[in-house]
């Protein structure tokens, strides 16, 4: 009887540990969920749980691989065109005549394609005497037998400002010498840069100014130097605004 008793009440003791230990094993694990501190599992890295409290897309941003940003190369087909460049249309290299010194060279640039603007008339010469000197072009081929100013229009003798058919075609103007004798000049000139007609004739720098109105040559006395104007075709230098001073 006492046997069956004490046997009794050795199961009863078992199944009430049994329970008590279940009970707080569910209110730890419910603990640990409150927290938040469960413990790792394989694969539960920071990243896959987002510890930093950022949204998903937020915490990768980092790893997401973005197409590179790409730039309009200039010289790439279908970009801008780069800006072109003035030509250099003809070339006078003027040598003196008889006992004169006058020598340098003249050059005769056209616009840039595309543009209407005047022709450039870039002037460099020594071996003159101070003061205004009238340059004009001629009709001849040789600076031998340089003939009259150039004069398709058969218009009479003008300042280089005038308009067409109120002056020559080859009508420069003067330029002028500094006391070394030395010019250094850049003129504009509608006319002229309309007809290629000039190339192949000769341009003459004269002993003395041209008074722009007398007939038909200004009074600017003899011929100092000569040059034939050839055609260059060159890519010209920037050297500056000219002196809008021929329309």
């Amino acid at each position: 009887m006492d046997s069956r008793i004490s046997l009794h009440c050795a199961t009863l003791i078992g199944l009430t540990a049994l329970v008590v230990g279940c009970e707080r094993d569910a209110s730890d694990r419910q603990g640990s969920a409150r927290d938040g501190s469960a413990q790792s599992r394989p694969g539960d890295t920071a990243l896959a749980r987002n510890d930093s409290g950022q949204p998903p897309a937020a915490a990768n941003r980092d790893s997401i691989v973005r197409p590179p940003t790409t730039a309009t190369n200039p010289a790439a087909p279908g970009s801008a065109a780069a800006p072109t460049a003035p030509r250099l249309m003809a070339r006078a290299e003027i040598q003196p005549l008889g006992d004169h010194t006058a020598r340098g060279i003249v050059e005769f640039e056209q616009p840039p394609p595309g543009s209407s603007g005047p022709m450039t008339i870039h002037v460099m010469l020594m071996g003159l005497d101070a003061g205004p000197h009238g340059m004009h072009v001629h009709m001849g081929a040789d600076c031998m037998g340089p003939g009259t100013h150039l004069n398709p229009q058969d218009a009479p003798h003008g300042p280089a400002n005038a308009a067409s058919g109120m002056r020559h075609l080859g009508d420069l103007g003067n330029i002028t010498a500094d006391a070394s004798g030395m010019v250094e000049e850049m003129l504009r000139d509608s006319l002229l840069g309309s007809d290629a007609s000039f190339i192949g004739r000769v341009v003459v720098v004269h002993e003395g100014q041209d008074d722009l109105s007398t007939q038909p040559d200004g009074s600017s006395g003899q011929p100092v130097g000569c040059g034939l104007i050839e055609p260059a075709g060159e890519d010209v230098i920037s050297r500056g605004p000219a002196p809008d001073r021929g329309v």
